[in-house]
């Protein structure tokens, strides 16, 4: 009961890793406004879940944190983020599959595209060396797609939704766990589609809402 009951932990995790990154982008950088899109369908054969950020992608410096479970990265503690390493665990154990989409700029400043499924054919979760890197578009981001329909983990995802099965009741859940760094940031935003209902977060949006 109490794993069907924390399937919060996946999207919890991914989405606090696509903060992360888009947090320490802003703050290497002028005039760049911090953005995620969460895509959420559900219906009784399978969830889905499509989160897009315009952080800095994988990169070289960011794939040893991501390969590596107990690598601390450097720029979430300057940032006082302290993640666990738990984002890659949850997929494994909610989701069915996942695929990262990512474009990043590397030393020499070339734009490239990296695709990783999983599960993978290699011994390791997400392996880098063995999907090849393409020609990309001129800004960086990471998207990760996540699939949910087999009994077990859909199972855990309906546990979720019957507690917030509208987009008012999953708009309050997102704020109240990711509550400090939305009301830190004035430029973050995040959008989101709830089975198609869309609304979007901002610093902003929730002070006008309490001075209501």
């Amino acid at each position: 009961k109490n794993s069907r009951e924390k399937f919060f932990l996946l999207l919890r995790e991914i989405s606090s890793n696509a903060i992360h990154a888009v947090l320490i982008r802003e703050s290497k950088e002028k005039n760049y406004i911090p953005e995620l899109n969460l895509n959420v369908v559900f219906d009784d054969t399978q969830c889905k879940i499509e989160l897009t950020d315009n952080g800095e992608g994988f990169n070289e410096r960011n794939r040893k944190y991501f390969e590596e479970l107990d690598k601390k990265n450097p720029e979430k503690e300057k940032l006082n983020f302290h993640p666990l390493g738990q984002g890659r665990l949850a997929i494994v154990y909610f989701a069915d599959s996942a695929v990262y989409e990512t474009v990043y700029k590397d030393d020499a400043s070339k734009y490239n595209k990296r695709t990783i499924p999983y599960p993978s054919t290699a011994d390791g979760l997400f392996s880098f060396d063995e999907y090849k890197e393409e020609e990309a578009p001129n800004n960086t981001y990471t998207k990760l797609t996540i699939l949910i329909n087999k009994q077990l983990t859909l199972g855990r995802a309906k546990t979720f939704f019957k507690k917030y099965h509208n987009s008012e009741l999953f708009k309050q859940w997102f704020i109240e766990t990711f509550f400090p760094f939305i009301i830190s940031n004035e430029a973050l935003v995040i959008n989101i589609s709830l089975n198609g209902d869309c609304f979007t977060i901002k610093k902003d949006s929730i002070e006008a809402a309490t001075q209501k």
